[in-house]
């Protein structure tokens, strides 16, 4: 059976789907035979996100409605990749902590967003094993300055686990949301960078 990661946050705007889509695009330029479930269905980012990527090719991998999971589709696959519903409610985070491997929180460095962070966090403590299961990547990092470090460092010292990587914010994840591609495929000047910022966190996960 695959290793499941589930990307889930309390807080909108963090870019849980772009995440999502980049990090299966990763295992998958690694040799990883990976599969994206989108299961937000009031939004359905990683499926529109999919849908536009076959105007081009695709993505490389496949991504699918919760509904379309068949247990033969799991059998040969490395890595299933779940972008959870926005905002999930508690009883869902209770779930998720049974079926997910690893259960991943994108957060952004503000004040505001780790304060929905903390939220999750310590409601994910309080489910035993959720917590052992729990890392936060921090993500939309300022590209300049420390305040990716500042907040990875804070966080740590509150006993929560950290990625190292920061993936940081740039206008190459944008452009690649708009024209349904990776931002690696993405004529911008930081694109190779941020393409670098997710391959280094895919290797911390797997």
């Amino acid at each position: 059976m695959p290793k499941v990661i589930a990307i889930t946050s309390e807080k909108g705007g963090v870019g849980k789907s772009t995440l999502a889509v980049h990090l299966a695009g990763a295992f998958h330029e690694r040799g990883l035979n990976v599969m994206l479930v989108d299961e937000d269905g009031r939004v359905g980012s990683s499926l529109r996100w999919a849908q536009k990527a076959g105007e081009h090719g695709g993505l490389g991998y496949s991504v699918i409605q919760p509904d379309d999971v068949k247990p033969r589709k799991l059998v040969d696959l490395d890595v299933l990749v779940i972008d959870t519903e926005g905002r999930p409610k508690r009883k869902e985070l209770r779930q998720l902590a049974g079926r997910a491997d690893l259960i991943l929180v994108p957060s952004g460095t503000s004040a505001l967003e780790l304060e929905s962070t903390r939220e999750l966090l310590d409601f994910l403590r309080d489910e035993g094993d959720a917590m052992r299961k729990t890392r936060v990547a921090l993500t939309r990092v300022p590209p300049v300055g420390h305040a990716g470090e500042d907040a990875r460092e804070s966080l740590r010292d509150e006993g929560w686990t950290v990625s190292n990587t920061l993936v940081r914010l740039y206008a190459a994840y944008q452009k690649a949301a708009e024209a349904g591609l990776l931002c690696r495929d993405i004529r911008d000047p930081r694109a190779d960078t941020a393409w670098d910022d997710i391959l280094s966190l895919s290797r911390e996960l797997l």
